[in-house]
């Protein structure tokens, strides 16, 4: 009778710590491995110190969803599910600036926010943007931007904190 009572114990024990395991699969939401900083993501091309009125200039962000930037290889496309990847930027530059989107969007909501579309032919996710300059003044601005991957009903959510190649991160 003892080993009876020893055996349903020893399996009630097993299935409550196999329930209280995530699935196989399944994200682990403890926020450790969601953000990571890589620097000089973003070009500006041609970066100069003064430009003149009327000139153009092409604003670039390029991230391979196969990369390693939180430690180990990731595939962010495969883990997220997202499509168009959301940029946070500064808007200073597009500001009554003619811009024109050659690859991704001005995402909706407020004017410093942009969607980055995953190309499937080459496997990145991709922001170009034209820019002419038809306002004169100060262009000048702290470049902090951040790159959000929100996978819509799983759990995986990663970021990427970047900044425009050839300037300082504050």
């Amino acid at each position: 009778m003892d080993t009876k009572y020893f055996k349903i114990f020893f399996a009630v024990l097993i299935l409550s710590i196999l329930q209280s395991c995530p699935d196989i699969g399944d994200e682990v939401c403890d926020g450790t491995e969601g953000s990571a900083t890589i620097p000089d993501l973003i070009t500006i091309t041609p970066l100069k110190q003064v430009y003149n009125q009327g000139e153009e200039i092409s604003y670039r962000l390029l991230i391979p969803s196969e990369n390693n930037y939180f430690g180990n290889p990731i595939n962010l496309h495969q883990k997220t599910g997202v499509t168009q990847a959301w940029l946070i930027g500064n808007s200073a530059l597009f500001n009554q600036n003619s811009v024109t989107y050659i690859k991704g969007s001005k995402r909706d909501g407020a004017d410093n926010w942009f969607n980055l579309v995953y190309n499937a032919s080459n496997g990145l996710y991709e922001l170009e943007i034209k820019v002419k300059l038809n306002t004169v003044g100060n262009y000048s601005f702290i470049t902090a931007e951040r790159i959000d991957f929100l996978g819509s009903d799983k759990c995986n959510r990663y970021f990427i904190y970047t900044n425009v190649k050839g300037k300082y991160r504050k």
